[in-house]
């Protein structure tokens, strides 16, 4: 049996050795790769909800309330609408003396109507939404006798599953 002294330049050179292979072995750990992966996606397409509204009592005398009826279609045959809001709009009118027009559209209040609970719509889907007393002649003078007027509403919505 043969015994092998081990020297101090023998340890050196084995710790030398011993420590190339962990830094080897500790670069090759780091490198590495990430890996990118795509997730398409688009956005839906809606189209917009088309509104019709009819005054249901015409004409008015000063005092007069009538029912507003707003018959609401959604064309969209991929998704509901939710109907968000319905707000009285601008106010036109005619059939008076240019000077007389913006005294008597004075006298027609759109903003005092009972609004029933939003609806929302199926895919295409219609719905009849009536704001009782939607628009009312107010105390007006004899000057606006004869007049003629639009009232437009706001109808908001948002698309729903």
């Amino acid at each position: 049996m043969t015994h092998h002294r081990i020297t101090k330049r023998t340890a050196v050179v084995g710790t030398a050795v011993l420590g190339t292979i962990v830094a080897a072995t500790a670069a090759w750990a780091v490198f590495g790769s990430t890996i990118v992966a795509g997730a398409n996606g688009g956005a839906e397409i809606v189209q917009e909800i088309t509104v019709v509204g009819e005054q249901l009592s015409s004409p008015l005398l000063p005092g007069e309330s009538s029912n507003v009826k707003l018959a609401i279609h959604n064309p969209n045959s991929n998704v509901r609408a939710q109907v968000t809001g319905i707000s009285p709009g601008t106010v036109t009118v005619s059939g008076v003396a240019p000077t007389d027009v913006d005294t008597c559209k004075a006298y027609v209040v759109t903003n005092q109507g009972m609004y029933p609970a939003l609806p929302t719509l199926a895919k295409d889907g219609d719905f009849d939404y009536t704001i009782g007393d939607g628009v009312k002649l107010g105390d007006a003078p004899l000057i606006c006798q004869g007049m003629k007027w639009t009232t437009n509403w706001n109808v908001t919505f948002q698309a729903v599953r």
